[in-house]
C-alpha cells in the first residue's frame, strides 16, 4: 500500500545507508515516487529532484539506483500494476464459469478503484507521456494486468458463442469500467443504481462487440 508518510517528516535528510543497503534506498525512491504520482496531474510533475527530496536523499544518489527517471517510473507502474494483476487473477480463479469469472474480475477491478483511490488515480488518472525512451523493447507495465482481463473476456465470448473481437471487447470493457468508477466517485449525489447491476449491464454488452475492429 502506498505510504502516506513523507520522507521529510523529520525535517532532515535520511541517514546514509550502510554498505550493502543500496536496495533500501531503491525501495525508498520507489515509495517516494508512488506518493508523488498519486498526487500529480502529469507524469512530468514527478522529477528526479522531487523524488529524492520526498525520500530525503541526495539527488546524486538517484543514479546509483536508476539509470533514468523513465526506469524509476517503469518500476513504480509495474509494482502497482502487479498488485492489480494479482487481484484480478485471484478473483478469476474463484469463479465457477466464464460469465461468473467475468463478473468477478470486473467487480474486483471496481472495488480496487473504490478502496484504493490514490493508487487507482496514479495508474489511470495521471496524464502520461506519449513515449518513454527508457521503456523501449519492454512491455507496458500494465500489460500483465490487462492480459488477465483479456483472457477472461476471450473465454466469456467463446462461451457465449460470440465471434466478437476479444481485444476490442476487453479494451472497451476496461474503458467502460473506468468511466463507471470515476463517475460514481466524482458525482456521488447522483442516484446511481447498485454497482453490481451496472457491472452486469456493461458485461452483458460484450457479445455485441463488432466482430472485427474498424480501421478508422
Amino acid at each position: 500500500m502506498v505510504s502516506q508518510v513523507s520522507g521529510q517528516q523529520n525535517g532532515g535528510r535520511r541517514p546514509r545507508n550502510r554498505r550493502g543497503e543500496g536496495d533500501k534506498l531503491r525501495d525508498e525512491l520507489v515509495e517516494a515516487a508512488r506518493r508523488l504520482l498519486a498526487a500529480a496531474q502529469n507524469e512530468s510533475d514527478v522529477s528526479i529532484r522531487a523524488v529524492t527530496r520526498e525520500a530525503g536523499a541526495a539527488p546524486q544518489s538517484f543514479y546509483l539506483q536508476f539509470a533514468s527517471l523513465d526506469e524509476l517510473l517503469y518500476a513504480v507502474y509495474a509494482l502497482e500494476s502487479e498488485d492489480v494483476r494479482q487481484l484480478l487473477a485471484d478473483a478469476a480463479s474463484q469463479a465457477r464459469d466464464p460469465q461468473a469469472r467475468l463478473m468477478a474480475v470486473c467487480t474486483a477491478y471496481c472495488r480496487f478503484a473504490q478502496e484504493q483511490p490514490g493508487r487507482y488515480r496514479a495508474l489511470t488518472g495521471v496524464r502520461g507521456q506519449a513515449s518513454h525512451q527508457g521503456w523501449d523493447g519492454r512491455p507496458l507495465p500494465g500489460a500483465p494486468a490487462f492480459a488477465v482481463l483479456l483472457d477472461t473476456v476471450t473465454e466469456a465470448l467463446a462461451a457465449a458463442g460470440s465471434s466478437a473481437d476479444p481485444f476490442l471487447a476487453a479494451s472497451t470493457l476496461w474503458a467502460s469500467l473506468h468511466g463507471l468508477v470515476s463517475l460514481r466517485a466524482n458525482r456521488p449525489a447522483f442516484p446511481w443504481p447498485p454497482l453490481a447491476d451496472m457491472i452486469a449491464s456493461i458485461a452483458g454488452q460484450l457479445p455485441r462487440t463488432p466482430v472485427t475492429p474498424s480501421n478508422r
